[in-house]
């Protein structure tokens, strides 16, 4: 735009005053100061300005499509559109192309709706909102593009909603509610969503509703969220039961495998993405109430799963169809215990993510393949490395709830596989802030983990609730606000923390307290990663409490909490091996077999250690030192404590080292104990 020669022959005197600059080879003009810039531009009339404004937006539009429709395009196919008369087609054209959209939008938006009277100009400006807001959100440049979604229906003013209007308004408020929701802005979202829910018809509102419904979960209000989404599903013929007894959740998921059988794997997994918008949005609906069932284990769950399967079968399996296919999985594990039926949905489901593009639907369907199925059948690393892809992905396409319950369960994973406490310390102190302002319940779950890690590790001085700046002062302040709202999975959690605090600090009868607790809400026995440690210590718990005379019946517990990781290991054993051997070694501690008790000791500490289970060999280190003391072995005790307090050093857990070493009087001992495995003579 720069004229031949460039600008310096024309504002010489200028520059020799010092007002402005010229550089990139006289084609650039920038104020000296930002002073002087703001006194020139308030210097000019209103009017005035807002022609510039205008005049100069007009002429930038010109030299891209902003005037050519795109209403019945994709977000790609119109950045395509987009030209420039002198640019080629590479990457940074396109990305010139899009500022120059933005800059020549910004404009108009300066000049404001009040200039231009002809409502024409006003829809098409709001047209270029429209496409400067869709251009912003693929870059991820959320705030901007709620920026202009806001200016694009500013412009409309009185003529929102009419028939000639009708389709950009609606997009418009679509591009509003979704922006505000990838910035967490809830009263945002549920203003614009229900701008569009109170003036559209039925069917065009699912994705506002699926938008609303989302919001209102994250807000806490999950059962609010349940109920108005199966009203909507009901309200497209979705028959769903209203009393979602145990009866009916079996026949529906056996009816679901009858109508599923007739398709085989690659008919299902390599799924036709040419599926109509109806379908695609009731999908998006279904994913943001399966959510939301998820956080209060509602019994409804399954159902909606169900009938989202058949429903997908029927009219066409898609990307945003991919969650019920993983909740089906699911749910073959949690409610049938078939854990190779489970594989199979997953691995459909798994098909289909790896031929899906990145969008909002499928990050949720990835969160919840590699955070509640997949982890059944692969190592805790590979778990929690998909956790942080999941995080970083969702956080680009503005899915920041599933964003930050991928990073909350990537610190469980961390801190159950073994990690380095003061490493997670440091991890959860990065995401904290964000997850208190964008995603309330991975905040609070994360800060009783956070809390965890500190009583282990000993560090005192941390407050992980300081981020709720004083609305949540600890742990019992998140009990009784997830106890008035009837959030079970939060309850749970707050138990559960309890119980792994209490079991790792050798506090059984208070472990055994808040397992009672814990395990006495519905939401406790869906599969999920703190099940298998729960189940695990609650078994070495059990054993120990046998054979302290506590009763029979915690000799039976023992056995059937055995019984479920041997079911287990079938799956995976990097995960499960070395816990089946320790509980087996307790078994027979407890029945007085002395010789295949020592040997499942040595093993399972040999395992852990392979696995690279640090607190786990240190475990099973210390499981052994109790039952050697236990029958007076006391030299070869002392060796085990004593290696036992060196893997919990290494791990990081200062706190449960030091009491382990007072515990058992450590320092009295005087002989140099070589820190190693006890010779292992299962061969012998």
């Amino acid at each position: 735009l720069a004229p031949q020669g460039g600008f310096k022959p024309y504002l010489r005197n200028l520059v020799d005053q010092g007002i402005i600059e010229i550089v990139g080879y006289s084609t650039i003009v920038v104020f000296s100061h930002d002073l002087i810039q703001e006194q020139v531009y308030e210097g000019i009339p209103v009017k005035e300005r807002q022609q510039l404004h205008s005049d100069i937006g007009i002429s930038l539009g010109s030299k891209t499509s902003l005037d050519v429709s795109c209403e019945h395009k994709t977000i790609d196919a119109a950045i395509e559109q987009l030209y420039l008369s002198d640019v080629s087609d590479n990457e940074d054209s396109v990305t010139d192309v899009s500022s120059l959209v933005s800059i020549a939008t910004s404009q108009i938006n300066n000049a404001g709706p009040e200039f231009f009277a002809d409502r024409t100009q006003h829809t098409r400006f709001a047209s270029w909102n429209l496409r400067a807001g869709k251009d912003a959100a693929e870059h991820s440049s959320f705030r901007a593009a709620l920026h202009y979604y806001k200016h694009g229906i500013a412009f409309l003013g009185d003529a929102l909603w009419l028939e000639d209007t009708y389709e950009l308004c609606l997009k418009l408020y679509e591009g509003a509610s979704f922006s505000s929701s990838a910035l967490g802005e809830i009263s945002q979202i549920s203003m614009y969503a229900n701008g569009i829910i109170n003036n559209v018809k039925f069917e065009d509102s699912l994705v506002a509703e699926h938008l609303l419904i989302g919001s209102i979960s994250v807000s806490g209000q999950c059962k609010e969220a349940v109920a108005r989404g199966l009203a909507v599903l009901r309200q497209l013929k979705f028959d769903i039961p209203a009393t979602p007894s145990p009866m009916v959740v079996m026949q529906t998921m056996n009816q679901t495998e009858r109508e599923a059988s007739v398709y085989n794997f690659s008919q299902i997994a390599d799924f036709q993405r040419r599926v109509d918008p109806k379908t695609r949005n009731v999908m998006k609906l279904v994913d943001a109430i399966s959510a939301a069932c998820y956080q209060i284990a509602s019994p409804f769950l399954p159902l909606v799963a169900c009938v989202t399967v058949r429903f997908s079968l029927q009219n066409g399996v898609c990307e945003e169809s991919i969650s019920a296919f993983v909740i089906f999985a699911y749910f073959q594990v949690f409610l049938k215990q078939s854990f190779d039926q489970g594989r199979h949905w997953a691995n459909i489901a798994k098909n289909m993510l790896e031929k899906a593009s990145a969008e909002g639907p499928v990050t949720r369907a990835r969160f919840l393949l590699f955070s509640f199925v997949n982890f059944w059948y692969v190592p805790l690393q590979e778990s929690s490395n998909h956790m942080q892809k999941i995080h970083d992905l969702s956080l680009k396409v503005g899915d920041i709830e599933s964003a930050y319950m991928a990073q909350c369960l990537r610190f469980k994973f961390l801190f159950f596989q073994g990690e380095r406490l003061s490493s997670l310390s440091h991890s959860a102190d990065t995401y904290l802030q964000s997850m208190a302002r964008f995603s309330i319940g991975s905040a609070k779950f994360t800060a009783l983990d956070k809390e965890m890690v500190d009583v282990l590790a000993g560090n005192k001085s941390s407050n992980p609730y300081a981020i709720f700046n004083g609305k949540i002062c600890n742990k019992e302040s998140i009990l009784a606000d997830a106890q008035s709202k009837m959030h079970f999975q939060i309850v749970e959690g707050v138990h559960l923390q309890n119980f792994f605090v209490s079991f790792w600090m050798g506090d059984y009868d208070e472990a055994v307290k808040a397992s009672d607790i814990a395990m006495s809400f519905p939401s406790a026995k869906m599969p999920k990663v703190q099940l298998v440690y729960h189940i695990f210590y609650r078994g070495i718990v059990a054993f120990h409490l046998y054979r302290d005379g506590e009763g029979e019946k915690w000799l039976n517990e023992g056995n059937d909490m055995q019984d479920q990781v041997e079911v287990w290991v079938k799956n995976s054993k990097p995960i499960f091996e070395n816990k089946l051997i320790l509980l087996e070694a307790e078994h027979y501690a407890s029945m007085c077999n002395v010789v295949a008790a020592k040997e499942s000791y040595e093993l399972s500490i040999k395992v852990a250690r392979d696995n690279g289970y640090i607190h786990e060999e240190g475990l099973a280190y210390e499981c052994m030192g109790k039952y050697l003391t236990s029958i007076v072995e006391v030299r070869d005790a002392e060796r085990c404590f004593m290696s036992a307090h060196k893997c919990y050093m290494q791990w990081g857990a200062v706190a449960k080292a030091d009491k382990l070493w007072k515990d058992w009087d450590l320092s009295s001992s005087t002989e140099c104990i070589e820190i190693s495995t006890i010779k292992h003579k299962r061969d012998e």
